[in-house]
């Protein structure tokens, strides 16, 4: 298993300098990736709610909702890292024109010389429906939509004359150079807080490389993989292709210390405010000392997780980056 680590590209503590002090640091320390995630438009309510990076304890009536927007974010921070993979978690699909993202995501491959991993999503009920009213794209068939744009983007990196014609996107003969470094990024598809959904089941076998979850138990993440490798073969049998491996990427939050009372109190008011209950958020987490995550952790590796997305939780810069030294001290190497 490899780990990554989340930027705080929203949150408490979003700021051009943390960003990029936390990516200089997640290199220094030996991590395989950094992680983003996307929105576009981002207001003081989901701010409030929607904590993936910072803590609770952080937040405070005077901050300005500050969201970094993804591909932006890992271009300028490509040219600051040589060797960390840049990836996000996950890129709101719909809410982009396909042809002008392929574009983009392409560029980034290049100049980060085959460093991109791409998670994409319809978008969350509710949370991003603002979003898809302002830029006009339409939200109740965003999963529709997300499967054409998908195909128009494998399309246009793939081919050198490409020409797709679809029901949201079309067009032909289409010249779109530099290709990506690594042919085709891997796509992973986002779903699943308590599982693989039928519908991200479905989209990872036809169309992706990979799922990319948030907080499930290892039995979950086992039983999702199980229900990839099963509809993959069969689907693979019927086109008489050989075997597809699958990249698997696991968020999840994170509070580690050498005094296991310690890591709980710090996350207690973080996991309460994102889960039914802290017990529940506990139950979906990383919070302990070192042995006591490694432990854990070797159950999701178990399970077929090949990277985990650490989203620490912290109230000042300060306190993430002594958790990831500690992180990679301590765990790193029983992964090695």
């Amino acid at each position: 298993m490899q780990f990554g680590v989340r930027l705080p590209n929203s949150g408490p503590l979003a700021t051009r300098e943390n960003i990029i002090q936390v990516a200089a640091e997640v290199e220094r320390l030996g991590f395989h990736s950094i992680w983003v995630h996307d929105h576009i438009l981002w207001g003081s309510e989901q701010h409030r709610t929607h904590l993936s990076a910072g803590s609770a304890e952080a937040l405070s009536e005077s901050q300005k909702p500050n969201f970094y927007e993804s591909i932006t974010t890992l271009s300028y921070i490509a040219g600051r890292t040589s060797r960390v993979k840049l990836g996000i978690a996950v890129l709101v699909l719909p809410l982009r024109n396909p042809v002008v993202v392929a574009k983009q995501l392409a560029n980034l491959d290049v100049m980060s010389q085959g460093r991109l991993i791409l998670g994409i999503a319809p978008g969350a009920p509710n949370i991003t429906k603002p979003e898809f009213e302002a830029v006009g794209a339409p939200y109740e068939e965003r999963g529709k939509v997300t499967d054409e744009y998908i195909q128009a983007v494998r399309n246009i990196w793939q081919q050198n004359l490409a020409t797709f014609s679809g029901r949201y996107v079309s067009f032909k003969e289409a010249q779109m150079f530099p290709k990506p470094l690594q042919r085709i990024p891997p796509i992973l598809i986002g779903g699943g807080e308590r599982g693989i959904s039928p519908r991200a089941l479905r989209r990872v076998v036809e169309l992706g490389d990979g799922w990319i979850p948030a907080y499930l138990t290892p039995d979950e993440v086992r039983d999702g993989f199980t229900k990839i490798k099963q509809s993959s073969t069969s689907a693979l049998e019927q086109q008489g292709s050989n075997r597809k491996e699958y990249l698997i990427v696991h968020e999840m939050f994170t509070s580690i210390s050498d005094n296991p009372e310690k890591a709980t109190s710090s996350a207690s008011k973080s996991l309460g405010s994102n889960f039914t209950s802290v017990e529940e958020g506990l139950r979906r987490s990383l919070v302990g000392n070192s042995n006591e995550i490694v432990q854990k952790l070797k159950s999701y590796e178990e399970a077929g997780v090949d990277i985990t997305e650490l989203k620490f939780i912290y109230t000042d810069i300060p306190s993430l980056l002594e958790m990831m030294e500690l992180f990679s001290k301590e765990a790193l190497p029983r992964f090695a």
